[in-house]
């Protein structure tokens, strides 16, 4: 059962309210869009987008579904994908019916969430945010949309002069604005006591993540709820505000749960990369078990595949011997992703083993999709390579 309150609210300043919500606990699905567009009626451009997505919220339960039933690398992007399309839909619906009424520039931010099988799957677009409270902890999950966080990011402006530029509601993608919209995805395993929150940037504006988090505390998600609304009519209420809380069941699964962050979070090609990125990049990781003694890798048979040992260890052999063990958070078969020659050792698991794997194609399309992240990791991954033979020179000259 999920725990939710959802709520919306004009404003201090605002004649009315652009600003809509969807909660449909019996699908697992919750949206906020926010309207822009003032005079072009950026109410209709937030309702046409919960409409469409309530609209398909049965199909999206499904998929939802069908990972539980089957969590898998496969399962989990197929949610992440009919997500973005019904997204697209939302947005050549207000882009058309933009057109055909004369309201040019009506457009909306968004973002939603579809929970069940422990997990929680996101697509956002705009600066309407998702948060995971975690461990007394407030994680940003998705990243904003903006001229001011594209310059942030880029290191040519703060934060602090971020909060006063002239530029700070300048979004740079929106539903609506073009017929497709690119969208950001993103899936999240669910811990004990997380709670998920939504909201327009009526909330994260007007209020500080300190106090976000400690309005979360609430134990009644009614309350929780309630107490960001006032905070932010409090801190001035200038826009509309929209915030929805939600307490999903969690992974029945929770040392593997975060048997699994602890990889993503030590491996080279994610380091320093913040909570959201590795969230957007874990589309694609897939997951491997292996029974003691079995063969991961065959020396001279090409591979396609990088792996990190989550939990157990594998032993790499040289014509039968072995020569290394490799434990939780180590990796193998890093050359695997920029090139198809024969793998140079056997690699066997040594009892019960629990893997990730990032396959080549997979790899090369998100650096391609996501130029900025992709540029990160292929930077990281070449440094390792180096490091590696560096350190082949230095043993064949001592």
């Amino acid at each position: 059962m999920i725990r939710f309150h959802a709520r919306t609210d004009v404003g201090l300043k605002r004649p009315h309210n652009e600003d809509s919500l969807l909660a449909s606990p019996e699908h697992g699905l919750f949206v906020v869009a926010d309207g822009v567009g003032g005079r072009h009626a950026g109410e209709v451009a937030s309702a046409l987008t919960v409409d469409t997505f309530q609209a398909e919220a049965p199909a999206l339960q499904r998929a939802v579904e069908a990972f539980t039933a089957n969590p898998g690398k496969t399962t989990r992007n197929a949610v992440l994908e009919l997500l973005d399309t019904v997204a697209n839909k939302a947005s050549k619906r207000v882009y058309d019916s933009a057109a055909s009424t004369g309201r040019q520039g009506m457009t909306t931010t968004m973002v939603a969430g579809i929970v069940g099988g422990g997990a929680a799957f996101i697509v956002h677009v705009g600066d309407s945010r998702c948060y995971l409270v975690r461990s007394g902890e407030l994680r940003q999950l998705t990243e904003d949309h903006s001229m001011v966080n594209e310059l942030i990011r880029t290191g040519s402006m703060t934060r602090e002069e971020a909060a006063t530029s002239r530029y700070k509601n300048v979004i740079t993608r929106a539903i609506g604005l073009y017929p497709t919209a690119k969208t950001d995805t993103l899936f999240v395993e669910l811990l004990p006591e997380d709670r998920l929150l939504l909201c327009s940037d009526g909330l994260s504006d007007m209020v500080t993540p300190s106090d976000i988090l400690t309005r979360m505390g609430e134990s009644s998600m009614t309350s929780a709820v309630d107490r960001l609304i006032q905070a932010a009519l409090d801190g001035g209420g200038r826009d509309n505000v929209t915030v929805i809380g939600l307490e999903p069941e969690a992974s029945l699964k929770p040392d593997a749960v975060s048997a699994r962050a602890s990889a993503m979070e030590s491996l080279f090609l994610f380091a320093d990369l913040p909570f959201h990125a590795r969230l957007r990049v874990g589309r694609i990781v897939g997951e491997r078990f292996a029974a003691p003694d079995e063969i991961l890798v065959t020396a001279g048979t090409p591979g396609d595949e990088m792996f990190v040992v989550v939990q157990g260890e594998v032993s790499v052999r040289l014509d039968g011997r072995e020569v290394a063990r490799l434990g939780a958070g180590e990796h193998f078969g890093e050359l695997a992703l920029v090139d198809q020659e024969p793998r140079s050792a056997d690699i066997v698991a040594t009892g019960f083993t629990h893997l990730l794997s990032i396959d080549r194609a997979a790899f090369r399309e998100f650096c391609t999709n996501e130029p900025a992240l992709g540029n990160q990791m292929m930077w990281k991954l070449t440094m390792t390579l180096g490091k590696r033979l560096r350190k082949a020179n230095a043993m064949m000259q001592g």
